[in-house]
């Protein structure tokens, strides 16, 4: 071979493994890749059995489906499926045992399962024993680039007082739950990256729900100081997110049940897009709710049950307040739905049941929102919008609690609402395109300007 030719293959040699190099660091890089499941599934499955886990880097085979459930109890765990299918287990698909450190799960696809279980501490209930509790939480847990589809439970559920867990560029679709769920007690997790579509609209029977009973693509249930950033979510069918502290529910029916003693305050939610949804974002979204049915253990502030009257009166109704129910007769509560009830029936043989709900010091900014009903709907205190695009015509805020502000004298207080743009087809103002309830927030910072308004010829104003 003469030197010439010996140089070009040596090159085209060194071409090839910089290539090659290059698409695995690729594929190591968190959002260089679209999210979900890295590795194509083949079209037939070959059904194999987990390997032992222990602590190193555990392969799954590419043309595999596991049946069954994985347990992961050791610490220094990498489990790369390389896209292998976990599927046709009564339980959930993987559970990660407290106490551990450096996790890794990725490029996995798990299908009709109970989703991804990162398992908490349950302390004693007192403040020492829940401090604790996170300080002992795993570390270092990393889901990322997963698929996870058609979840008879939650897709992924974070378990009370996990703190610091990692769950990016992955797909989470079509559950009969909630998406993701943030469980009471938890902090500081990240959320990224995520496409979170479909979730919520079925029970595990097939039976479409109704109403208040859909459930959302990710729940803040009392959990606080998280980062949920640069997700989609789409066409879940309660809404995108929803941040409450629940009250306390079937605490005289499930000896697990414990308090909810933290808000579900502090978290950033940046960068995501909304939409095909009846709402983005629900703040306090347990505030005005009817919860007869779920056995709180909380104290109320209210005198229970509360008349409807003061719905059924002057006061307008924001589009987001059909969500509540009110619209619909007392069977809802037992999951029926009179289909004939085409307005508000007054009066109801029933008040509502109402405990006090709590989602402070939140800040949603950089988000955009399209072809949904309701942008961001706010009722509990100091919480941030700015910087946000809403394109189209709908209710871009609603901002009002109307039992909390009229019932207990208590408005809410202190949102800022500032430099947020829109695209409104009709010509609508943002303040046109928003309900901000008469008497039920006060301290509120709007700053709206005319700069806010994007032209519908600019082509990044089109859509999100």
């Amino acid at each position: 071979m003469n030197n010439r030719a010996e140089r070009k293959t040596i090159s085209c040699c060194v071409v090839t493994l910089s290539l090659a190099l290059v698409a695995w660091v690729v594929s190591l890089t968190p959002g260089a890749a679209g999210p979900g499941a890295l590795t194509p599934a083949p079209d037939k499955l070959e059904v194999c059995k987990f390997p032992g886990i222990e602590p190193g880097r555990i392969l799954l085979e590419t043309g595999c489906r596991y049946d069954g459930s994985l347990v992961i109890a050791s610490s220094n765990v990498t489990l790369d499926c390389q896209g292998a299918t976990i599927a046709n287990t009564t339980r959930r698909g993987i559970i990660i045992r407290p106490g551990l450190q450096n996790v890794v799960i990725r490029d996995c696809r798990l299908h009709d399962t109970g989703g991804i279980l990162i398992e908490g501490q349950t302390p004693a209930d007192d403040p020492e024993a829940r401090e604790n509790a996170r300080a002992n939480s795993s570390s270092g847990v990393v889901l990322e680039h997963l698929t996870i589809s058609e979840s008879f439970m939650t897709g992924v559920f974070v378990d009370h007082y996990v703190v610091g867990a990692v769950i990016r560029n992955s797909i989470v679709e079509d559950g009969h739950h909630v998406g993701i769920y943030l469980e009471h007690g938890s902090r500081q997790n990240t959320v990224s990256g995520n496409l979170i579509r479909n979730n919520g609209l079925f029970t595990n029977y097939g039976v479409r729900r109704i109403g208040p009973t859909r459930r959302e693509g990710l729940s803040v249930d009392g959990s606080a100081k998280n980062l949920i950033e640069n997700n989609t979510f789409e066409r879940n069918a309660l809404g995108g997110i929803m941040h409450y502290k629940n009250c306390w529910e079937f605490h005289t029916t499930n000896p697990e049940s414990r308090p909810r003693l933290q808000g579900s305050d502090d978290n950033v939610i940046r960068g995501n897009v909304f939409r095909d949804m009846d709402i983005g974002i629900w703040v306090a979204s347990r505030q005005s709710r009817d919860l007869v049915m779920w056995d709180c253990g909380d104290p109320s502030p209210y005198e229970n049950p509360v008349s409807l009257e003061l719905m059924m009166g002057e006061r307008p109704w924001g589009r987001s307040d059909r969500l509540n129910g009110y619209h619909f007769n007392p069977e809802l509560i037992a999951g029926f739905v009179d289909k004939r009830a085409l307005a508000p029936r007054w009066p109801f043989p029933m008040g509502l049941h109402l405990f006090e709900d709590f989602a402070e010091d939140n800040t949603y900014s950089g988000n955009c929102f399209e072809r949904v009903k309701t942008g961001i709907r706010i009722e509990d205190d100091h919480n941030t919008v700015e910087a946000n695009r809403f394109i189209g015509d709908f209710e871009y805020i609603y901002l009002g609690s109307p039992f909390r502000s009229r019932v207990l004298n208590r408005p809410i207080e202190g949102t800022v609402i500032r430099d947020n743009m829109h695209v409104s087809p009709s010509g609508n103002s943002f303040l046109q395109n928003s309900f901000l309830a008469e008497g039920e927030h006060e301290g509120t910072i709007l700053r709206q300007e005319g700069s806010s308004v994007l032209q519908q010829d600019n082509p990044q104003a089109e859509r999100c």
